[in-house]
């Protein structure tokens, strides 16, 4: 038996297609997996990439908006190759900091693969509820088995337009409510949403790219181009050693201590939103200080604590966690 055939696929207009070296290049350390690109348009790029395959393909009006023609026409277009298994991401902020596996590997017996948006828990139409929300700009597909799948989401998301991206809605309300049971979640190493070294608001920062696969984020792309090779696995510090088990009172101190540290992102967050708010819109501003107010009396909780304070102080400040 022939060993399966793997593609890496990308599908671009406009200004993405004259910058496919910017991140899709990147896909090249995967040996034995061509680089395809889909460019929808008149022409291809004057300056080809000698890694990169070009298909130029005519545009069509049927999604209304040409990025929205890209997020759907994708999940057709693969058929156009002789594959079994491909690998479909965005043609200008996902980036392959390491090789990646063969794809039957990451598969399985499972038509597709791919990881949850890092907000995942989500309304969905259908299924009603999800917890694994996928985010659209990294996904695995064993082509022949999806092809159903991936006509009826086409099918959906032509027949009714609701926004620009709203691939993310038909993908998941097809995939969450009916073929659930054919999808394989990926660990998020392999669609890294986290911001590099700088701070967004509701978003995760990091501070390295260690045991990340595939890195997406535009804001930060830049920079995560700039660093040296990220290393295959993340280091895990040591935890300190106890020694011995805790008394009550010990756990009672070192369950404070946590809190304290969990709510120090807490008053940031306030902080920025009670800034954000208009001054004319009073009652979110009251609400606003009296939730910076208690998190402001758990940071004095921590200043106590160093200076010995009394019980009566600590009592009343841990009323408030």
């Amino acid at each position: 038996m022939s060993a399966p055939r793997s593609a890496i696929v990308t599908v671009a207009f406009g200004h993405s297609t004259d910058h496919l070296d910017y991140t899709f290049t990147s896909f090249g350390i995967n040996q034995g997996m061509p680089l395809h690109a889909f460019v929808i348009g008149q022409n291809l790029p004057q300056q080809l990439l000698a890694e990169v395959q070009y298909h130029l393909i005519a545009p069509t009006a049927d999604f209304s908006h040409p990025l929205r023609e890209v997020y759907f026409r994708r999940l057709e277009l693969v058929d156009q190759l002789d594959v079994d298994y491909v690998l479909v991401v965005d043609s200008y902020d996902v980036l392959c900091l390491q090789p990646l596996p063969p794809f039957a590997e990451l598969l399985g017996n499972c038509a597709v693969a791919a990881c949850v948006e890092h907000l995942g828990s989500r309304y969905v139409m259908g299924q009603g509820y999800t917890a694994n929300f996928l985010n659209c700009g990294v996904f695995f597909w064993n082509v022949p088995a999806s092809r159903e799948i991936r006509r009826e989401i086409v099918a959906r998301g032509r027949s009714h337009y609701r926004t620009v991206a709203d691939d993310q809605f038909c993908i998941n309300e097809v995939l969450q409510t009916k073929y659930y049971d054919q999808l394989r979640i990926l660990p998020c190493q392999y669609n890294y949403r986290a911001y590099l070294n700088k701070k967004q608001r509701r978003w995760p920062t990091v501070t390295h790219l260690d045991g990340v696969m595939i890195y997406h984020n535009a804001s930060c792309m830049a920079e995560a181009k700039n660093l040296l090779r990220a290393k295959s696995r993340a280091h895990l510090p040591e935890l300190e050693p106890d020694g011995r088990p805790l008394t009550a009172r010990e756990q009672f101190w070192r369950r404070l201590r946590l809190r304290y540290q969990s709510a120090q992102p807490v008053a940031q967050s306030l902080n920025l939103l009670y800034r954000a708010v208009s001054p004319t819109c009073s009652r979110q501003r009251v609400a606003l200080s009296r939730a910076r107010g208690v998190v402001q009396h758990l940071a004095d909780c921590k200043s106590a604590i160093q200076q010995s304070a009394t019980r009566r102080y600590l009592t009343q400040s841990l009323r408030l966690l």
